[in-house]
């Protein structure tokens, strides 16, 4: 692992540190947690970003969705 130096307001630190220990994490957990949830959530943007994209390029038909939708009901028989 590679040790970085970070600048952090001395409150957030306060509230981060009292949260860690609170879910019996330090320091270094917490942030590699956070920085971890932060790379998912714009891998989940760039998704939507590129799939919104795709649609505007070539828009589903609007038939197909109720054939889709037809499909995953089930009968209660």
């Amino acid at each position: 692992m590679t040790n970085v130096q970070i600048a952090i307001d001395e409150s957030l630190l306060d509230e981060v540190n009292k949260a860690g220990e609170h879910h019996g994490l330090d320091l270094t957990q917490v942030i590699r947690e956070a920085l971890q949830a932060w790379l998912k959530r714009r891998q989940g943007l760039h998704f939507e970003q590129d799939w919104i994209a795709a649609l505007k390029k070539k828009p589903d038909e609007a038939g197909r969705a109720e054939v889709w939708s037809e499909a995953q009901t089930w009968s209660e028989s």
